[in-house]
């Protein structure tokens, strides 16, 4: 047999004629299926179907479907793919040897003289295949395609694709995927759709349109799909990190809804036999808030925190909170925290200064790591850098308060459990007694234990160490707590009542006063004295300044409720410390000098007036009035039980005089703090007020003050020269010294001529500097003027002092000098007794000096002059 393939052109001849023979039998048997795709096609791209109604689109689309399904089904079930043998013989069909079949023979016998003839009759086989050409098979075709739809058809379709070339693809896929749902009432489907944002942003919600390309949205956001459908549609969120697909449940209405939350960007489809509705979300994300600290916390002089922070979020911040961690590891190891005050409701931005009063705090006297910590209103939290601070414990000085405070402390900072009561079955029998119900102090733990032990302590023999029966009482009562509580929260309940006890030991009623004030000067003479930091010295201070106010609201309610009688208008301004010129030295400025002697580091003489002010505390006396209601009770000529007809003209009159020149040394020295002002560029005390003028008075309402006039700190003084002039020509005026050459002394009243020319003298040309614009040469001279005036009324203080010496003996006092409620010689001057007050002047220099010098530090890059500079800045 002749191997086919070594003859040259056979086999391609075979591929081709079998292929010809295949696209023949396919075209016999696919030619309905290819005739439906392509009126499909031809219908799709010329418009015919984007041109009928969804209904009829979607009909189309089904019959186009099943009918693909049904003919191709049927043209499989008719084709028969050709196979070699019948390319072979289409091919031999053309040679009456059939060269290709006869090839494949062989001789029966096996002869020599047989096989040289089928050698040469191969040969001539051979030369007849290669001979052979594919056929065309055209009449086949003719009788299988007689209407030509091969060559028509694809003309169509090529003039259907250029009649529609830019439409192609959206015809195509319209065609392809009509709105089945239209068969079964899509176009009755109607679906609201709307997108809420989360509450803190405070945004409105956001309905979505069906023309609504890309909607932009705070992360977290709700929406809500409404539909109104035959049936339940689906809800697809198409998320980046997941994908969500949600039924949709059936209202009250009727109607059908469905939700879900927005975190990330999201494409949202409504489908129901497709897709019904679609939008595209973008998320946007909630940053976590930011805080920092502007200033650090640190302590005030009224035991207050004070720090200063800066917080900002994108939608606002709910919460700020002040976080503290123990250092020392003590505890369970949690962080407790304190509330801080925002500005306003969710501020985006806020910037603020914050004072709170951390000294009932349970870690108070602790060293802490606090931090900012704000909340947003997603629960996000941001915090701050952390700083160590050591939380601020309530200065109390008495030892029973401090002793309450530790108990109070004890049990707060106690955070381990109770342990368990253990059952006893015993107790439920006949006449058995529970005796764990009442001993849970022995399961408590150690810190409420230790507590209970220590009140036992401190209420040991009330009657000798109690002196207010109340704080026993309470002591006990907080200990009886502690006994019956199960658990540390119970036992926390008592802190309330630990608290007000320890307020109570500390600062007492009025008969405690005293020794309030006591404790708290040794608290700040000692500061004083150890060099205690500033801040420190400025918190004992505070303390000193309001035991002084309660020690002098205390003696004025305890003098009242004994029946003696209280200035009329001085009590207000004497419980706040203050007051216009009580004795001559106002108790505002006396707390003022102090706070200014201790702020630049004259430590020696704030530890004087100090004491100073402490001694003319504790020496407060009160003496009976006279019934009158006029005056200030204990002036000079006003002895306890004596009337104006008891007192001899003389000494009213002297008395009289005394009160006129006191009121010429309060206005002097009110115009000397208005010059130290003005040339400091603050606002004067008295504005405008004239010499001589009650407040509120108009210029020129008084005699004295008519002629004057402006407002000019040189008019003031040159009236309050007048005054002084008026009042020496009223009063008269004594020659020589207070004994004349024949021993004799001057007469009661008088006033000396030296002294007044000195102070009138002294007045004028601070006047005239004044108007010169000369404010240390007018100071000078208002100072010498201040104390020709002071020694004036000296010497009238000391001729009272004598003509009642000799008018009362012994009843008026074994010759002591009476003193005002304030400790002071009567009529506000001093006799050497008196408050040394620093002069303001001088007080405000030491002040300027310490501020240039803190300003030099903070600005100097020299290192070596830093460093001379901060050696200054430590002598304060």
């Amino acid at each position: 047999m002749a191997d086919l393939k070594r003859i040259p052109g056979v086999e391609p001849k075979i591929a081709r004629t079998r292929g010809n023979l295949w696209r023949l039998a396919a075209a016999r048997a696919f030619w309905p299926f290819a005739v439906l795709v392509s009126l499909f096609l031809i219908f799709a791209l010329t418009g015919v179907i984007d041109a009928a109604s969804e209904k009829l689109a979607s009909l189309s689309l089904i019959i186009f479907v099943a009918g693909l399904v049904i003919l191709g089904v049927l043209g499989w079930a008719r084709f028969a793919p050709p196979d070699r043998q019948q390319a072979v013989r289409a091919l031999d069909r053309q040679s009456d040897l059939r060269p290709l079949a006869t090839l494949s023979d062989r001789p029966a016998r096996p002869e020599a003289d047989g096989v040289a003839l089928w050698r040469a009759h191969e040969t001539r086989l051979t030369d007849a295949a290669r001979r052979l050409s594919i056929p065309s098979f055209s009449n086949e075709w003719k009788a299988a395609d007689p209407f030509y739809l091969r060559y028509v058809i694809p003309v169509f379709i090529a003039l259907a694709f250029l009649f529609a070339w830019d439409a192609t693809g959206g015809r195509l896929q319209r065609a392809l995927s009509p709105d089945i749902g239209s068969l079964f009432g899509a176009e009755t489907i109607r679906i609201e759709a709307w997108i809420t944002p989360p509450s803190h942003t405070g945004r409105p919600p956001i309905f979505l349109q069906d023309d609504q390309q890309v909607v932009r949205v705070p992360a977290g956001s709700e929406v809500t799909v409404r539909a109104q459908a035959p049936s339940a549609p689906k809800l697809i969120v198409d998320g980046q990190d997941s994908d969500q697909k949600l039924r949709f449940e059936t209202t009250p209405e009727g109607a059908y809804e469905a939700k879900a939350t927005i975190t990330t960007d999201s494409k949202i489809t409504v489908a129901w036999w497709g897709t019904r509705a679609s939008w595209t979300v973008r998320a946007s994300p909630d940053a976590p808030p930011e805080v920092e600290w502007v200033s650090e916390p640190e302590l005030t002089p009224n035991d207050k925190t004070e720090f200063g922070w800066k917080a900002s979020d994108d939608y606002g911040v709910e919460n700020l909170e002040l976080v503290f961690r123990r250092i020392d590891g003590g505890g369970d190891g949690s962080p407790d925290t304190v509330t801080v005050q925002l500005p306003a409701i969710s501020p985006k931005e806020a910037e603020d200064t914050t004072a709170i009063d951390l000294t009932r705090h349970r870690w108070a006297g602790l060293e802490t790591e606090v931090r900012l910590r704000a909340t947003d209103g997603a629960g996000q939290t941001g915090l701050s850098e952390p700083v160590n601070f050591v939380i601020p414990e309530k200065l109390l000085l008495q030892p029973l308060a401090r002793a309450i405070q530790d108990i109070r402390v004890t049990i707060l900072r106690e955070d381990a459990a109770y342990e368990e009561i253990p059952k006893n079955d015993e107790a439920l029998t006949e006449d058995a007694v529970y005796t764990a119900a009442t001993q849970r102090i022995g399961y408590a733990p150690h810190g409420i234990q230790r507590a209970s032990r220590m009140i036992e302590a401190v209420t040991y023999k009330p009657a000798r160490y109690f002196e207010d029966v109340s704080i026993y009482l309470g002591l006990r009562h907080a200990d009886a707590i502690l006994q019956s509580s199960v658990s540390t929260d119970e036992a926390e309940t008592t802190e309330p009542l630990l608290w007000s006890l320890a307020l109570r030991a500390e600062y007492g009623s009025a008969a405690d006063a005293l020794r309030a004030l006591q404790a708290a000067r040794e608290a700040l003479e000692e500061a004083l004295r150890d060099g205690a930091s500033e801040a420190e010295i400025k918190r004992r201070l505070e303390a000193f300044r309001q035991a002084a106010q309660n020690y002098l609201a205390a003696r004025m309610a305890e003098a009242m409720a004994n029946g003696l009688e209280a200035p009329q208008n001085d009590t207000d301004s004497a419980q706040q410390g203050g007051g216009s010129s009580l004795g001559g030295s106002d108790f505002a400025d006396m707390l003022d000098a102090l706070s200014d002697l201790t702020e630049t580091g004259a430590t020696d003489q704030a530890r004087q007036l100090l004491s100073d002010i402490t001694n003319m505390l504790e020496n407060l006396q009160f003496q009976q009035g006279n019934g009158s209601g006029d005056g200030f009770p204990g002036m000079p000529g006003e002895q306890q039980g004596e009337n104006d007809e008891d007192v001899p003209q003389e000494e009213r009159e002297l008395s009289e005089t005394l009160r006129e020149l006191s009121d010429l040394l309060r206005e002097q020295r009110e115009l000397n703090d208005d010059t130290l002002a003005e040339e400091r560029g603050e606002s004067p005390r008295r504005g405008n007020q004239q010499p001589g003028q009650q407040p509120g008075q108009q210029p020129g309402e008084n005699g004295e003050g008519e002629g004057q006039s402006g407002n000019s700190l040189a008019d003031r003084q040159e009236g309050l020269g007048d005054l002084v002039e008026q009042f020496a020509e009223e009063r008269g005026e004594g020659g020589g010294s207070e004994e004349d050459d024949e021993g004799q002394g001057r007469a009661a009243g008088e006033l000396d001529e030296e002294t007044v020319e000195a102070i009138e003298r002294a007045q004028r040309r601070a006047a005239e500097a004044l108007r010169d614009g000369n404010m240390m040469r007018a100071q000078r001279n208002q100072g010498e003027a201040t104390e020709a005036l002071n020694q004036l009324a000296e010497g009238l203080a000391g001729q009272l002092d004598e003509l009642r010496r000799e008018r009362l003996g012994d009843e008026y006092g074994g010759g002591a000098e009476e003193t005002d409620p304030f400790g002071n010689p009567m009529g506000g001057v001093s006799d050497g007794r008196d408050v040394n007050i620093p002069d303001q002047a001088e007080r405000q220099r030491a002040k300027d000096i310490l501020e240039e010098l803190r300003r030099r530090y903070g600005e100097t890059p020299d290192e070596e002059e830093r460093n001379y500079l901060e050696r200054l800045l430590d002598r304060f």
